[in-house]
């Protein structure tokens, strides 16, 4: 199911608008076969039209539970194993104590490819050196486990199941085979921005019929959500640039508010957002794997502003057509959100600045700290959803073009009236001549 949606359309001139058993090695024909258990992996995008591969997305990762089973026998092969990526040259992990790594995937009965596990544990991935990936000292990275051996298709079982989950944590994620659930605590599941290594939570699961010896695919889906700006403009005879007036370099921002009207007094008023947030994972469908997430008092919030950069380049902001594609321009920010709880109040109120630069003289004109609320169920982060805040500027814009005004982007209120007025010529009068009589 596609999950994209393109949210907050506001007008930005910016209104208010392990037990390990014995392995049976034998082959089909009773012939000796030891055919590693590889793996083969790609992410299930948000948009699902494509899948990409973890690694494209900064996921040298992930962790892994794998059961061998029959109708009346379960038996762990894999415990929270790690199970690493290297491309060869010191992006991810140190290949050298793998025997079934290749710089790319194969055939999927080749038993190769660029994911392996074989000696990832801690007492044997013992790499010092960064150009070869990570090194022990990076707990963040590291397994939980003091040896990883690899592991042999057991052709005395059926099938192996397969539990899946990405960035790796050595403790905060937990399995429970009697239930077939993932537990995630708070402290696993962050948000962050742009770098998805150490985030933005990722599961998946399958069964893997044990007589085919074909290396394991999986494909991931999203526990939090994703969250994207872009903007267009609709003022006649100007171009838009979007500049930064911050301190920060953030030029972007949004502050965490909630929005009250009482009897038509409208208050903004400073609030906070969950940025971590508990989950359970339930696998017991391994094609439809579904996530409930919590929370509880573990779990963490703030009241700092979400931060975007401004589009790269000396770029202009897109006009609005009536005919074609829209485009728009980017911010080249990503934030990996958690899913916030059902019922959340919390908006944001988004800050820009930007210039309007005349189509027909290149007059500039400075708009410094345009507002627009975005409500809290726009906000409202759901699980393997991305969600694209369109903003168009317009000719009604509540910022102002006063240079000395005192940008505060932790601000929330958002004016009540456009504050960026036109230049209008009324009442224009002639006045009378001057009497100047002399007599002849």
């Amino acid at each position: 199911m596609k999950k994209i949606l393109i949210r907050a359309v506001a007008a930005m001139a910016l209104t208010s608008c392990s037990s390990d058993a014995l392995v049976d090695n034998r082959g089909a024909g009773g012939t000796e076969s030891q055919t590693p258990i590889a793996f083969n992996v790609n992410k299930r995008n948000i948009t699902r039209a494509e899948a990409t591969s973890l690694e494209s997305n900064k996921h040298y990762n992930f962790g892994i539970w794998a059961y061998k089973t029959t109708d009346a026998d379960s038996v762990m092969v894999m415990g929270n194993y790690l199970v690493g990526y290297s491309d060869g040259n010191g992006t991810g992990y140190d290949k050298s104590g793998s025997t079934t790594w290749s710089s790319a995937s194969g055939t999927d009965t080749d038993h190769m490819s660029p994911w392996f596990y074989e000696k990832l544990g801690t007492a044997e991935y013992l790499n010092e050196d960064a150009a070869k990936g990570y090194t022990k000292n990076q707990a963040d990275y590291m397994s939980a486990n003091q040896n990883q051996y690899l592991r042999y298709w057991d052709l005395a079982y059926d099938n192996t199941v397969f539990y899946a989950y990405a960035p790796y944590h050595s403790k905060g994620v937990t399995f429970d085979i009697t239930t077939n659930t993932i537990s995630v605590a708070a402290s696993a599941n962050t948000a962050a921005y742009d770098d998805p290594t150490l985030h933005e939570f990722i599961y998946a699961a399958t069964s893997v019929k044990n007589a085919d010896l074909k290396d394991v695919k999986l494909q991931f889906k999203h526990l939090g959500a994703q969250v994207k700006l872009n903007f267009c403009e609709d003022i006649p005879g100007y171009k838009v640039k979007i500049i930064d007036v911050t301190t920060s370099g953030s030029g972007i921002q949004a502050t965490p508010a909630v929005k009250t009207d009482d009897n038509g007094t409208i208050t903004y008023t400073k609030a906070k957002y969950y940025t971590s947030c508990g989950a359970t994972i339930n696998m017991s469908s391994v094609t439809a794997p579904t996530a409930t997430t919590s929370h509880g008092t573990d779990a963490e919030t703030t009241d700092e502003n979400l931060k975007f950069q401004i589009p790269t380049g000396d770029v202009e902001v897109p006009a609005k057509v009536t005919t074609g594609e829209q485009q728009y321009v980017w911010s080249p920010t990503v934030y990996y959100a958690v899913p916030q709880p059902d019922g959340t109040t919390t908006g944001f109120t988004f800050h820009v600045s930007y210039q309007l630069i005349a189509e027909d003289n290149g007059e500039v004109i400075t708009i410094h700290d345009a507002r627009v609320y975005v409500p809290a169920d726009v906000v409202d982060w759901k699980p393997n959803t991305r969600y694209l805040y369109q903003f168009k500027f317009t000719v009604n814009s509540i910022g102002t073009t006063d240079p000395n005004v005192n940008v505060d982007v932790t601000d929330p209120t958002v004016p009540t009236k456009s504050n960026v007025y036109p230049i209008v010529f009324d009442g224009a009068t002639i006045e009378d001549y001057i009497s100047d009589e002399k007599s002849i």
